[in-house]
This record gives structure tokens, sequence and C-alpha cells, in this order.
């Protein structure tokens, strides 16, 4: 179990924080750097040298934790092209998240699906054409292909960072006091 475990490394010029740069791998493998903005960079250096490289790897796990929460899975609705199987026509600007109630849901298919039928589900791939001898375009042919409504269906987008609140500033955990020794007082009185 322990191999499956990421390693973290900080490395950078200490006069410099904001030269600092965050890696993570597997034992055995080689890092790869972890993408941070320049105020992150800055801030990792002034962790590093002031609270040691602990915090500043909690402080970049805090911000790989933050970037996952951001992340959202994409969807879109499509229909099947009706000549060519396999194909089909969708609008990519039109998405919602994969967790997006009902009404949002059908709201984006039911938009979707009007602006195809304005073109009769009719949409252009391509446009092919032929030019004279002053590279006057002639013969141009437009080549299309057709929605089948009756066949509607969801694509993945991918992922998308959406930020819903912002998030919250780290805050290194304070170590717990140490617990008070009992004073131990020699005993001065003479034996006998």
């Amino acid at each position: 179990m322990k191999k499956k475990r990421f390693h973290y490394s900080i490395s950078g010029y200490r006069w410099a924080p904001e030269s600092f740069r965050a890696a993570k791998g597997l034992a055995g493998r080689p890092a790869q750097n972890i993408p941070l903005t320049d105020k992150q960079r800055h801030e990792v250096g002034l962790l590093s040298l002031t609270k040691g490289p602990n915090v500043a790897i909690g402080y970049v796990k805090h911000i790989e934790r933050a970037r996952e929460r951001q992340r959202r899975k994409m969807i879109t609705y499509g229909f099947l092209s009706k000549e060519v199987s396999g194909r089909f026509v969708y609008c990519p600007q039109l998405s919602f998240r994969a967790d997006a109630p009902i009404s949002e849901r059908l709201r984006v298919f039911k938009k979707i699906r009007d602006i195809l039928e304005d073109t009769d589900g009719r949409v252009v791939v391509s446009t092919e054409c032929e030019l004279d001898g002053q590279y006057r375009p002639t013969n141009v042919k437009e080549n299309a292909i057709t929605a089948d409504f009756s066949r509607p269906l969801t694509i993945p987008m991918g992922h998308q960072i959406i930020r819903d609140f912002p998030e919250q500033p780290y805050r290194p955990r304070p170590k717990a006091p140490k617990k008070a020794r009992p004073y131990k007082r020699r005993n001065t009185a003479p034996t006998r």
C-alpha cells in the first residue's frame, strides 16, 4: 500500500520565494510538477522557509483539493444524423453540469432542439468549390448532415472548472501544545 502513496517535493531558491516549485509522484517514478500561480508559488516558498516543508506540502495539497472540488463534468445533448451512422449533431456552446437539476437539463435540450429546428435539422459540415483563373470560387457545394430528432443522445464535454463559491484560505493546523511536566524538586534534606 505504501507504494501507491504520493510523495511531494518542494524546491526553490531561498532568497526568491516566487521561484519555488512543487512536484508529486509515486515511489520509483519521476515526479510531475504541480501547476501553481505566481501568488501560490510565493506562498509555498514563504511557508517552506518560515514554517517548514510539511506546512508547505499541506498548502499544496489544499490547492489540489480545491481544484478537484471546482472541476465539474459537463454534458450536452445532441441528435444522431440521418445520413451517416455514428455521426451526430450538437451545440457545444450549450452545456450543463452533470449534476444539474432536471429543469436545467430540459431547458438546454429544448433550446438545442429549437436551434436545430430553425434549419430543419440541417447542419453544414463543409463547403467545396472550384477556383477559376483569377482565384474566384465557382461551383460552390455545401456538404451537410441532417439531425434525426427521434434519436437524441447525451454527449460528454469533458471537465470544466466552475467556481461556485470562494475557496477558504489555507490555515495550517497548530501543533498541539506540549504537556506540562511536573517540576521535580530535589530532596535537599539530609539523609540519615
